[in-house]
């Protein structure tokens, strides 16, 4: 299956966050999947300060042609005279340059410095909308979860309270009772449970999303679509690509460092009894002696390239395997809800009637009906189950990230 990569584009995340502020979203409202991931872009203080980041290594590049300090002096020596015999004072000016192609080359550095930040921000974009992603579904799992057993506590509580009714009519026995009581209990404590989940997810969102509170649309928890990507379109390859072109034109900047430096210098100088000034100027060369400095760092400059050849190669290899593993583990999860969607919840729906009818009939005994219901819940639960594991697998595919290092 071929697959294509969604690329972050900066310009237009800040074209919405623009809007945003013209269209303030309400996070006291019950919010999609979209208008949460708007307000967690609009409100996350590790994205903006990865978007500064940006901003920053930006506004350096002009640096890259940053000149030493101009020397201005001004002098006065007896043993320096003028045709006059008398001493001058001597005025001058003084300039250190770099040789010209080091400038340039640290250009180049700070540029690929700039890329190297710009995917950092990519990766901060994208981890962003997997963690909001992650953490909605999460909460839609957990409410979704809740809301059966909240079904299933209102299920027994009406057959507890039967069986009751039943024991003091004498027409079932204590074991009865008290089993169905027990039962209810359990589901009633599973019900609170589930309510504590919801609880603990919404803060989790919360914590993303960066507001004080947060509702999320109601409904049944849905199915997320599988993006069509290219691994080696990935952001972390990405990154090791933009830090290799660093580490290359670090290397050449470094080769740079071994050109003369270049030293410019105008003066002039008169006394009282001079009618004109005597002027001179001086051009100089400052030349490396001893290369054993410079050597070093180019030679650690040029490890530097191999360490992140290899450290790209591992991670290619590594996020290859992450890949088919969770492709793999979707599989999994996808035949379990095949199976719930053509077959089992339809036969949830007709254990659960034909249970009520038969127990109210007689046709079952007691714990036969205890036994069928706890077979329809563990059918809806499974299936929940394994619809919020395919979800969180299909997130961790459609926004695939490594740990760099």
């Amino acid at each position: 299956i071929e697959k294509k990569s969604i690329k972050v584009n900066k310009n237009l995340l800040l074209l919405f966050i623009g809007l945003c502020s013209f269209f303030p979203i309400n996070a006291q409202s019950k919010l999609t999947i979209d208008e949460t991931l708007h307000l967690a872009l609009k409100n996350n203080a590790h994205l903006k300060a990865a978007f500064s980041k940006v901003n920053e290594n930006k506004a350096s590049i002009s640096s890259a042609f940053e000149f030493d300090k101009t020397s201005i002096y001004y002098s006065f020596d007896e043993n320096n005279l003028a045709v006059n015999d008398l001493p001058i004072r001597v005025f001058g000016i003084a300039q250190d340059f770099k040789f010209p192609t080091f400038y340039f080359a640290d250009k180049k550095v700070k540029k690929a410095q700039l890329s190297m930040e710009e995917t950092n921000y990519n990766i901060a974009f994208q981890q962003l909308q997997k963690e909001v992603y992650a953490n909605y579904y999460q909460l839609s799992y957990a409410k979704n979860k809740a809301k059966t057993y909240q079904y299933l506590d209102s299920l027994y509580q009406d057959f507890a309270k039967k069986s009751e009714r039943r024991f003091e009519l004498g027409e079932t026995n204590y074991l009865e009772m008290i089993t169905a009581t027990s039962k209810q209990k359990q589901l009633e404590t599973l019900y609170k449970q589930a309510l504590q989940e919801v609880i603990l997810s919404t803060e989790k969102l919360k914590s993303v999303v960066q507001v004080d509170t947060v509702e999320i649309a109601d409904g049944i928890l849905q199915k997320i679509p599988l993006q069509q990507l290219t691994i080696n379109e990935n952001l972390g390859l990405q990154y090791f690509e933009n830090a290799n072109k660093f580490q290359n034109a670090l290397y050449k900047k470094e080769l740079q460092n071994l050109l003369p430096d270049i030293s410019l210098e105008y003066f002039q100088g008169t006394n009282k009894q001079l009618n004109t000034s005597l002027r001179g100027y001086q051009v100089g060369l400052k030349i490396p002696l001893f290369f054993s400095g410079n050597a070093s760092k180019i030679k650690a400059s040029k490890i530097a390239q191999n360490t992140i050849f290899e450290q790209q190669q591992d991670y290619k290899v590594k996020l290859n395997s992450k890949y088919n593993s969770l492709l793999a583990t979707l599989k999994q999860h996808e035949e379990a809800i095949h199976y719930y969607e053509t077959q089992g919840k339809n036969l949830t729906k007709e254990i659960i009637k034909t249970a009520n009818r038969t127990f109210s009939e007689g046709e079952i005994d007691f714990f036969q009906y205890i036994q069928s219901l706890e077979t329809a819940k563990d059918i809806e639960l499974s299936y929940l189950d394994n619809l919020n594991a395919y979800n969180q697998t299909v997130i961790n595919i459609n926004h695939l990230i490594l740990n760099l290092f």
